[in-house]
């Protein structure tokens, strides 16, 4: 009889903490790095969630706050819920909400962001998740509710890498290469006061001669971007770029340069505007380099870039160059790759620094730390057994 009693009263317990858990993502779909953000974050979520999260990804763009409020407080009534905001967009997402013990709320960005001070913000959120080398102004602010990430959380996952590269490099890559060596070309970029820096001809030029002396027996696999040559010299917009077939004088430049050295075994994947490929040009050449133990070179100013290669490649498999058109934050960014041992720095286009020997194992992707810790605040204490949520 005794232990009849204590066995009713564990399944007690067990069905009184017994909570439901749904996870909801609010971004502008528009801003495909915002929207990224959020993907990966769940994506790692489910990885470590069990049993696993029902999600709802919802377009902040095309939903009304009515809605959104609505959505949450009827989900709150089945149990817990996690909102993953990212951007302008996911502040946007929570201005109708309020504060609930059965509500966790993590805003994040590659930035910070001024929105990010509003006390009515602060008051309903529980976390911002901030890459490091954007936490200074954060970390009196935000305290305990802070979560300082290396790099960016991105959707870029390591087993589709793997699937477009074993479908398509018989079809689209130079064959019989011992290796791949992949390379990134910089674009334009804004600095912090809004102004354009230029990826400039001569970053083309200097990175040119350097991949020529890396290359050795490997093939050459290059990839632009909207912002490579977007602009002239005068920094206006150049229409007609990266559209109906037609390349970028930056590209270009490069391309030939290459050949003037001796490189003939490449391809370059040009980037155009609304065209739709049957593959993803970023995972077919990660794929490669990381089937054939190859290198990829990055440029400093994509943060989303290098966070992505870093994070689906082996370690030491990536090169991140300095270039013209980084701003302050893309150097603390590249810096902290660096100290974090995720990343080796070409700096000047002559001189390699590695990460120190005695740094410690390579520090987790952001989607991975966010996603851990929005796991054990939803696992906390109160919140023992999670069980499905009934949609």
């Amino acid at each position: 009889m005794k232990n009849l009693f204590l066995s009713l009263s564990v399944l007690f317990l067990t069905s009184w903490n017994a909570q439901a858990l749904k996870l909801i993502l609010l971004s502008n779909h528009d801003n495909a790095g915002d929207h990224n953000q959020v993907l990966g974050i769940a994506a790692a979520l489910e990885n470590i969630a069990s049993p696993k999260i029902t999600t709802e990804d919802l377009n902040t763009k095309t939903i009304s706050l009515k809605e959104i409020q609505a959505q949450v407080n009827n989900d709150l009534l089945q149990g817990k819920v996690i909102i993953i905001g990212a951007g302008e967009g996911g502040i946007h997402g929570i201005t109708d909400l309020s504060p609930s013990p059965n509500l966790i709320i993590c805003l994040t960005s590659h930035m910070f962001l001024k929105e990010f001070a509003n006390p009515t913000l602060l008051n309903k959120v529980s976390f911002f998740a901030l890459p490091s080398h954007a936490t200074e102004e954060a970390k009196a602010i935000f305290g305990s509710k802070l979560i300082e990430t290396t790099g960016v959380s991105h959707n870029r996952q390591a087993n589709i890498v793997t699937q477009v590269y074993n479908k398509w490099e018989k079809q689209e890559l130079p064959q019989n290469c011992s290796k791949y060596l992949g390379v990134i070309l910089g674009g334009d970029a804004p600095t912090l006061t809004k102004d354009i820096q230029l990826f400039t001809e001569q970053d083309a030029v200097k990175l040119a001669t350097f991949t020529a002396k890396m290359v050795a027996n490997a093939c050459v696999l290059v990839l632009n971007g909207p912002r490579t040559g977007k602009h002239d010299a005068n920094k206006q917009e150049i229409k007609t770029v990266h559209r109906q077939g037609y390349s970028d004088r930056i590209t270009e430049l490069f391309q030939k340069e290459l050949i003037a050295q001796g490189i003939k075994n490449m391809k370059v994947f040009d980037f155009q505007h609304d065209t739709k490929m049957p593959y993803n040009s970023f995972d077919l050449v990660i794929g490669a380099v990381k089937a054939k133990d190859g290198t990829i070179i990055v440029p400093g100013e994509s943060t989303s870039m290098i966070s992505e290669a870093i994070d689906t490649l082996p370690a030491k498999s990536v090169l991140i160059y300095e270039d013209s058109a980084m701003n302050e934050a893309h150097r603390a960014h590249v810096e902290s790759e660096l100290t974090a041992g995720r990343a080796s720095i070409l700096k000047n286009y002559c001189e390699i620094e590695v990460p120190s020997l005695n740094s410690s194992e390579p520090k987790a992707g952001a989607a991975k730390v966010i996603a851990e810790k929005l796991w054990q605040a939803a696992s906390s204490s109160h919140f023992v057994n999670i069980i499905p949520f009934q949609s």
